[in-house]
């Protein structure tokens, strides 16, 4: 997804049972407030809205107030407004005005501008909250998500890459009262993110053995991925992970880049890299793999053989 689109063209989330899982941050559910509390903010709401930050900031320059009040019907703010829409230039003017702690005050339906960003998936945006407030990555959704399931469950995997990286480990422990490390795992089998999946499993290995919200595991996830094996065998579980593991993309290159004109890429040494960065993985994936053996049971035996 272009970085800096518009986030009305997010795509719902990858596990379609999880569509009643995932909070609905921008509906129509009926939020309290006054009809003169939000009316007021009008041109505020459609200056955000349109990407209008001239308007946008006279509007605020006057009313200084309209930077934290709600300014709509599910109780947004203009930092909502702005996230939702995927206008980055307002964002960042807006965070620069707001206190730390301003930045997570929620909406009607209990979503902070983070939430939003994670269900819109412009990674600069991200970065841009995250940067004032490191907080705002354990604050959940009414559903109990944190950014980083939220952004998993609607397949963008450069949000998922970024957030993952930068987010407390310990929020994905299945010691938490909460399902976000086990929906963390089985959506990024389901997208292939097995590199995410295998960290993932060396932190908490039981999460193997978990159920997420719509009662699937890892091994459930695994057994719905159709083999990509060329001859069509039918391997198991822990082959098919394996082989799917190992055509594993380059690094994700930064949103903005779009290449190197002083050092463009050169076919050969390129391909020699990726095979070098494949057998490395090969090995990666291997040791992550003998390191839940004990947790799975006997799903790995025979393993040394397939290699």
């Amino acid at each position: 997804m272009d970085p800096h689109g518009d986030l009305t063209g997010s795509k719902p989330p990858r596990k379609l049972r999880s569509r009643a899982s995932v909070s609905k941050e921008s509906s129509s559910k009926e939020y309290e407030i006054k009809d003169t509390e939000y009316i007021q903010y009008l041109p505020l709401y459609k200056a955000v809205d349109n990407g209008d930050l001239e308007a946008t900031m006279k509007f605020l320059q006057e009313h200084p107030d309209g930077l934290t009040a709600s300014i709509s019907a599910d109780g947004d703010t203009a930092l909502h407004v702005a996230v939702l829409a995927g206008h980055t230039e307002i964002v960042e003017e807006l965070v620069g005005r707001l206190e730390q702690g301003e930045l997570g005050i929620p909406n009607g339906n209990n979503a902070t501008a983070l939430n939003y960003a994670a269900i819109g998936g412009i990674t600069r945006i991200a970065e841009e909250l995250v940067a004032k407030n490191r907080g705002l990555l354990t604050v959940p959704n009414q559903n109990g998500q944190i950014p980083v399931v939220v952004a998993s469950l609607y397949g963008h995997k450069d949000m998922v890459r970024y957030l993952y990286s930068v987010s407390p480990k310990e929020e994905l422990s299945p010691a938490t009262n909460n399902k976000n490390g086990v929906m963390l795992l089985t959506t990024c089998i389901m997208d292939e993110l097995y590199d995410i999946a295998l960290d993932l499993l060396q932190h908490y290995p039981k999460l193997a053995l978990d159920q997420d919200s719509d009662k699937d595991t890892a091994l459930d996830m695994l057994a719905k991925k159709p083999s990509a094996f060329p001859s069509g065998t039918q391997l198991a579980w822990w082959q098919q992970w394996i082989y799917n593991g190992i055509r594993v993309p380059l690094p994700l290159a930064s949103s903005n880049n779009h290449g190197d004109i002083e050092r463009p890429n050169k076919g050969p040494t390129d391909r020699r890299n990726i095979v070098k960065r494949e057998k490395k993985l090969h090995f990666d994936m291997l040791y992550g793999l003998r390191s839940i053996g004990p947790v799975v049971g006997n799903g790995l035996e025979g393993i040394e053989d397939f290699w």
